[in-house]
C-alpha cells in the first residue's frame, strides 16, 4: 500500500514537501484543473515522487464536448510528462439549470444511462480509465449508489476511487451501513480518507469538510477492512484543503500508517 497527499494550492506546498522529506508519504495527488496552466516539467522538479491526477471541476456531466475536449488534450498533455498512477474526477452536479450550485450536489442515479453514456465519452476523450468518488450523501440516494457504481463499472469501465470518509458520513446521513460498500471497495485500488464536521444548519449531518483529523468511525471502518486497503497495489491518499497545520496532518498519516502495520517513523517530533 501506498499512501499520498492530496495537493490542491500553493498553501499546501510546504506541507507536500515536508510530508515527503519525512518519508510519511509515497505520491502525492494533485487537483490537476488548478496546475494546467503550469509546464509539466515545472511540476515535476516540485515533486520528486509519483504522483495522481485528481479534476474538480471538469463537470463533465453539464459540460459541452468543446469545453471537455479542451481539457482533456491539456490533461493528456501533463499526463504524458508526468504519468499518473491513475486519473480521477468527481462524480456530482454542479449546476441546476445553467446555475451554479454554492456546494456540488449529488447526482440522481435513477438517470443511469444518461450519466453512464457522458461517463464513457469523457474517458474517451481522457484515453485512459476514469476513476469517480463517490459522494457523501445527505439523501436517500445514497442507498442506490454503491449499486450505480457496480452497474457504472461493468456498463463504462471506469473505476471507483473510493472515499472511505464520504461511505462514513453516507452511512450515517442515511442511516445505513457502511459494510453495503464493501464489494465496490474491494474491486478498486485507489481510495481517499479525510476528517468530516457537522453541517452549521444541522449537526446531526456529517459533511465532507477536509477541515478536521480523520474521526473514529473512519478509523474503525478503515480497520475493519484494512485486507482490502492496505492490499499491495492499493494507494490511500490523505485529503486536507484547510487548517494545514503539520503536525495534526502527521498525526493523521502515522495514525493510517499504524493501522496497516507500516513502520511509523517519521512522525513529528
Amino acid at each position: 500500500m501506498r499512501i499520498g497527499f492530496n495537493f490542491t494550492s500553493a498553501e499546501g506546498l510546504p506541507i507536500a514537501k515536508r510530508l515527503l522529506a519525512d518519508n510519511l508519504i509515497d505520491y502525492c495527488e494533485i487537483l490537476i484543473d488548478n496546475f494546467l496552466h503550469l509546464d509539466p516539467k515545472d511540476i515535476r522538479n516540485h515533486f520528486d515522487c509519483p504522483i495522481a491526477f485528481h479534476i474538480m471541476r471538469s463537470c463533465f456531466l453539464e459540460s459541452s464536448d468543446k469545453y471537455l475536449s479542451d481539457i482533456a488534450e491539456r490533461i493528456k498533455y501533463h499526463a504524458r510528462e508526468l504519468n499518473p498512477i491513475y486519473v480521477s474526477d468527481h462524480l456530482a452536479e454542479f449546476s441546476i439549470n445553467g446555475r451554479l450550485l454554492h456546494f456540488i450536489s449529488e447526482i440522481d442515479y435513477r438517470k443511469r444511462m444518461v450519466i453512464f453514456n457522458k461517463i464513457a465519452r469523457w474517458q474517451e476523450m481522457l484515453e485512459c480509465q476514469l476513476f469517480l468518488e463517490n459522494y457523501p450523501s445527505l439523501l436517500d440516494g445514497g442507498h442506490e449508489a454503491p449499486h450505480f457504481f457496480s452497474e457504472m463499472r461493468h456498463k463504462t469501465g471506469a473505476g471507483l476511487l473510493f472515499d472511505i470518509s464520504n461511505a462514513v458520513c453516507a452511512a450515517h446521513n442515511c442511516e445505513y451501513s457502511s459494510d453495503l460498500w464493501i464489494e465496490e471497495a474491494r474491486s478498486t485500488s485507489h481510495y481517499h480518507i479525510a476528517g468530516y464536521g457537522p453541517a452549521i444548519s444541522d449537526d446531526n449531518l456529517f459533511l465532507d469538510t477536509h477541515a478536521e483529523e480523520i474521526s473514529s468511525l473512519t478509523m474503525q471502518f478503515f480497520l475493519e477492512n484494512r485486507d482490502i486497503f492496505t492490499r499491495d497495489n492499493a494507494t490511500v491518499t490523505y485529503e486536507r484543503d484547510r487548517n494545514l497545520d503539520y503536525e495534526s496532518i502527521a498525526r493523521d498519516i502515522v495514525k493510517i500508517k499504524s493501522a496497516c502495520d507500516l513502520n511509523a517513523e517519521g512522525s513529528p517530533q
